[in-house]
């Protein structure tokens, strides 16, 4: 009988391992890097979808503010003032009297939404134009930043106008003035241009010292716009600065999202170049007589902008939208019939 010894036993030899070549390695990796780009649009949809529904809640809350101070003051508030009578058109009052003051509408609606302390302490008659030294109430009004105000798909709009005296070391304190992105309709035109049919200004809902009344607004509440989104633009851009009057106003003289340039007294640099990427509310600040501005409404939206109507209904207008049902939406008196099924 023989017997086998351990060292005549061959070795068990172990399965070899492959790794990844080069090549499958990049297959992979441009694998994983398409699935990526395929989901990246859809994530940023999604999450462009919740900017917009968040910006369509706030235009809302603001509308139903409007109809909670319209139930109140059975009108709608003054678009800007109180000035003294006899100024409009000259873009200014008498700055000797104490009536002068060029507080916007969006300015009377903190007692409307949820801040009747500080609406309480107003002084209606000093102007935040002025700057000067305000008083602690007046200066928490104007340099307030409040995310009600903001669209969260423009953070524009959350750098207050000349924040740290960026721009120029006037205009009352560092802080700035607060800004928002929703403007009032105020019809079509400048602000102060001579009104039509000699000139070519139509009132919107808001005016110089006053708001219409919904009984004024004959060509129904539903057909007409209260707000509109709006883009303030860079830190040295005015537009949208809620507490002044030349801020939170926009006009219909062109379809939503225009790159015709807005008509402004201050106009940040980065504003200035309509066909510059960083462009995207392109302004002239040639402006030198007061409250002669042109706004345009726009926003960070694709294709469109959020309004609110004056009945309080909220909707997506696109920017293929008709000029002259447009401009038909921005004037609440003309006779115009406009469908409810307006792009």
């Amino acid at each position: 009988m023989s017997v086998t010894s351990s060292t005549d036993r061959r070795p068990t030899r172990a399965k070899p391992f492959h790794g990844f070549t080069l090549v499958e390695l990049l297959v992979v990796i441009a694998i994983i890097g398409i699935l990526i780009g395929l989901l990246l649009p859809a994530v940023q949809a999604a999450r462009e979808a919740a900017r917009r529904s968040q910006c369509t809640n706030n235009s809302k809350q603001i509308a139903l503010a409007l109809h909670l101070y319209h139930d109140s003051y059975n009108a709608l508030p003054p678009g800007y003032g109180i000035l003294p009578t006899g100024g409009y058109g000259t873009g200014v009052g008498d700055i000797g009297q104490r009536d002068y003051a060029e507080w916007s509408w969006a300015a009377r609606l903190f007692g409307f939404l949820e801040q009747t302390a500080i609406y309480g302490q107003i002084d209606w008659t000093w102007n935040p134009g002025l700057a000067g030294e305000p008083t602690p109430t007046i200066k928490e009004i104007i340099t307030a930043k409040l995310p009600a105000f903001y669209c969260p798909s423009d953070d524009s709009v959350r750098t207050n106008w000349n924040e740290d005296l960026s721009c120029f070391g006037g205009m009352a304190t560092k802080e700035g003035f607060g800004r928002m992105s929703y403007a009032g309709n105020f019809g079509r035109g400048q602000m102060e241009a001579p009104l039509a049919p000699q000139g070519r200004r139509y009132h919107g809902v808001f005016k110089y010292n006053s708001g219409d009344g919904f009984s004024a607004i004959t060509d129904g509440t539903s057909n007409t716009l209260l707000t509109l989104e709006l883009i303030p633009g860079g830190v040295c851009a005015v537009r949208g600065c809620f507490a002044y009057d030349e801020g939170p106003v926009a006009m219909q003289d062109y379809p939503p999202n225009d790159k015709t340039p807005d008509l402004v007294r201050w106009c940040d640099k980065t504003d200035r170049q309509p066909d510059s990427p960083m462009s995207v509310a392109p302004c002239i600040d040639s402006l030198t007589q007061l409250n002669m501005v042109r706004h345009t409404s726009r926003s960070k939206h694709p294709g469109g902008v959020v309004v609110s109507m004056c009945d309080a209904s909220v909707s997506f207008r696109t920017n293929e939208i008709q000029l002259d049902v447009w401009q038909a939406m921005g004037t609440p008196g003309n006779g115009e019939a406009i469908g409810g099924n307006a792009p």
